[in-house]
């Protein structure tokens, strides 16, 4: 079965998913929304889930967990917090906190040396640090 992850922030949400088998992470979409509307996040992940090539696929949702590098958490942390707690209300699939520390980090790294800029990298970082996160969760999980 496939997992999708998700790299929330407050106006943008990176969507990555697997293979059926679990040992590839593929980046999906960098999806942009009104900053704070968080119900379009969800309505777009329940698309992947119900609507989409997708439906029936996914056994589990990774969702980056945003921690400071010292472990402690942040605003964000709390933001990523509140978003699963109401994701876990309106989705009955699994729900996997995964450590993103330095996700975006890698996906801009693996951008610039792909010859992107920074401007033309910032409708794709969120996607790639999703597949980063889904790359780092795929490997914890085999």
């Amino acid at each position: 079965m496939r997992k999708i992850a998700l790299d929330l922030g407050v106006k943008t949400c990176g969507f990555a998913i697997s293979d059926k088998e679990a040992k590839i992470a593929f980046f999906l979409e960098n999806f942009f929304f009104e900053q704070w509307h968080f119900v379009e996040v969800i309505k777009r992940l329940k698309h992947y889930l119900y609507e989409s090539q997708y439906q029936n696929e996914i056994d589990c949702i990774v969702l980056g967990y945003p921690l400071r590098m010292d472990l402690s958490k942040s605003s964000r942390t709390v933001m990523v917090e509140k978003f699963h707690a109401r994701l876990q209300k309106e989705i009955d699939i699994p729900i996997v906190l995964q450590d993103e520390r330095e996700s975006t980090i890698a996906a801009q790294n693996i951008l610039f040396d792909l010859g992107y800029n920074t401007k033309k990298m910032k409708p794709l970082k969120d996607g790639i640090a999703a597949q980063v996160i889904l790359e780092d969760y795929l490997k914890r999980i085999n």
